[in-house]
């Protein structure tokens, strides 16, 4: 991504709220995809649902602090929405139009008190409401006005006074809705003064963005051509067979369901699959033979199995899987071939461009969040280090850093060695690590090992054996090797001279080293020694603003002359 990066001034910037709103969109985007896969792993969908909401609200509204602009939070959503087509969820409909609603919402709050603390407030609590409100909205499209109507019955069972009887199911809305928003309000305060801390440690620096291309062409990775057709015909469709209850004979009604059906699971393998889950009609049948039990014990005083209880509840058991299966079919087309095409169109090209920025970076975001997610529910350090793949510094310490280049397995790490053992006896302290290779009997590279170079402690860091580490590239990487190797760049001392072997394309894709790497030019005056193959050489200084370190090719050097180098600097 970074080698793509073009500078931009704040004045460019603030021209253009699309610009912005890619960087708001794909920072909310990451953490859309990596937050949610971790909390649905809890299987508590609602909770979920809350903690990414108030995530959202906290980015739109830091970014909001970071970059100014008016219009940024409809159109952050907008890009952040068009992201969940690359998501691994197959559930993107719903996921889409809460976002939408989530970034419209907080642009209102704005507009009614202005682009204060109490303007981001209002919008923050309304984002949050949407969540409770959408899931109403959602639950009574599935099933019909039935289960407002069993809702109201089981207080009308449960309290003897009238009053209670008839407005007691309205207490569970309000708290809920009081709850809501007060959670929304809480993430837009700390987004707020989160958002005045990253623009006060942001200060000096350039925002850095992907050209824009107005030839883009979406990148569709997804086999099933689909078209735009088939998307408006189950919108269409849906709207129609929701609307047409009550209205035409229920005989008529019911057989359009069934048939919908039947041409939904001939047309889509996904539908077949779904179908194929008890899990999917154990839910459905236990909602409409519940909703079934408390409406005709609210209307009649009791309960009899009979015709008409089997009727109401298939009613309502179709109407739900129709609707259930509307959804996924609508899911099935956001993805295809044909819908994408449609983002050509002039009319989109504004978000056409900003996903596509959005989707180039979204890989780093993703990986800087993967390597911070213990931090998941304390987000102003994860924010802030996104945002900080789209700035670049301009105060540097370059005269400090040390650069050792070679091809690729052209003796970068035995040359560094040999200035660290060179300066084992000159009494300058020194910390960092190197890679240390491995190879197998027929001298094949197999794999690597971390050895601190201050305890002289190694750790094995990445093999292509280990499948249960994470995988970069051909290599599987021992998670606790990553986590020791930013846990020293993190402890360098200020006097240390520090070893980095290496920085390349891993971290280019904000991977391994990066953050930590990040963090040290910015905060301290250590001299650096990292090796760097030297097809990286520019998009490593590109994208650190390395405008002038001392490149020390292996082949032309002895480490001698690095150590006197490095000696004389400590002077």
């Amino acid at each position: 991504m970074h080698n793509k990066l073009i500078e931009l001034s704040k004045t460019e910037l603030s021209t253009s709220s699309w610009q912005k709103a890619t960087i708001i969109g794909s920072v909310w985007g990451a953490f859309e995809i990596v937050a949610g896969s971790i909390l649905h792993n809890f299987a508590i969908p609602t909770v979920a649902g809350i903690v990414l909401s108030a995530l959202g609200v906290f980015v739109m509204v830091s970014g909001a602090r970071v970059f100014g602009g008016k219009g940024i939070f409809w159109r952050s959503a907008l890009v952040c929405a068009a992201l969940k087509t690359v998501s691994p969820s197959p559930v993107i409909l719903s996921p889409m139009i809460g976002i939408t609603l989530e970034g419209f919402l907080m642009e209102f709050g704005v507009l009614a008190l202005g682009q204060n603390i109490a303007g981001f407030i209002l919008g923050g609590g309304l984002a949050l409401l949407s969540v409770l409100g959408f899931k109403l909205v959602r639950l009574i499209m599935i099933y019909g006005s039935d289960i407002v109507t069993a809702y109201q019955s089981v207080f009308t069972l449960s309290f003897s006074d009238n009053f209670l009887q008839s407005n007691g199911y309205l207490l569970p809305i309000l708290l809920l809705t009081l709850f809501f928003v007060a959670i929304g309000a809480m993430a837009a305060y700390s987004g707020y003064f989160g958002g005045n801390t990253i623009k006060e440690r942001f200060e000096g620096q350039s925002i850095m963005l992907l050209p824009t291309d107005n030839s883009y062409k979406p990148k569709v990775v997804h086999g099933y051509k689909g078209g735009i057709g088939f998307l408006l015909f189950h919108i269409i469709w849906l709207t129609v067979f929701v609307t047409l209850k009550g209205i035409i004979p229920t005989y008529y009604w019911l057989w359009g369901g069934v048939i919908y059906i039947l041409l939904s699971v001939f047309r889509y393998g996904r539908i077949r699959k779904l179908i194929s889950r008890p899990t999917f009609w154990i839910v459905i049948l236990s909602v409409s033979l519940i909703s079934t039990f408390f409406i005709q014990i609210g209307k009649n005083g009791s309960l009899t199995f009979n015709q008409d209880f089997l009727i109401y509840s298939f009613t309502i058991f179709l109407r739900a899987t129709v609707v259930i299966i509307a959804f996924a079919c609508i899911n099935i087309e956001l993805k295809s071939k044909g819908v994408s095409r449609h983002f050509q169109n002039s009319m989109f090209t504004p978000l056409a461009n900003s996903y596509a920025q959005a989707h180039e970076a979204l890989p780093s975001l993703i990986s800087t969040f993967k390597q911070e997610r213990h931090r998941i529910l304390k987000p102003l350090p994860i924010v802030e280090l996104m945002y900080s793949h789209f700035t670049n510094s301009n105060q540097t310490n370059q005269q400090h850093i040390f650069i050792i280049s070679a091809e690729r397995m052209g003796g970068k790490t035995t040359f560094m060695m040999k200035v660290i053992e060179l300066l084992k006896n000159s009494g300058i302290e020194f910390n960092g690590f190197v890679a240390e290779g491995l190879v197998d009997e027929s001298g094949k590279r197999i794999g690597f090992n971390l050895l601190n170079v201050k305890t002289n402690s190694s750790i094995p860091l990445c093999d292509k054996v280990s499948t249960q580490w994470e995988q970069y590239g051909s290599y599987f990487f021992n998670p606790k090797a990553v986590e020791e190797g930013n846990r020293i760049l993190s402890e360098t001392k200020e006097n240390e001279i520090v070893f980095i072997d290496e920085i390349g394309i891993f971290e280019l894709e904000g991977k391994l080293w990066a953050n930590a790497f990040t963090k040290l030019l910015s905060k301290s005056n250590n001299q650096l020694v990292m090796s760097v193959r030297k097809d990286f050489l520019k998009p490593i200084s590109d994208k650190w603003n390395l405008s002038n370190p001392k490149v020390i090719d292996v082949n032309r050097t002895n480490p001698t002359e690095l150590v006197l180098l490095l000696t004389a600097e400590n002077e």
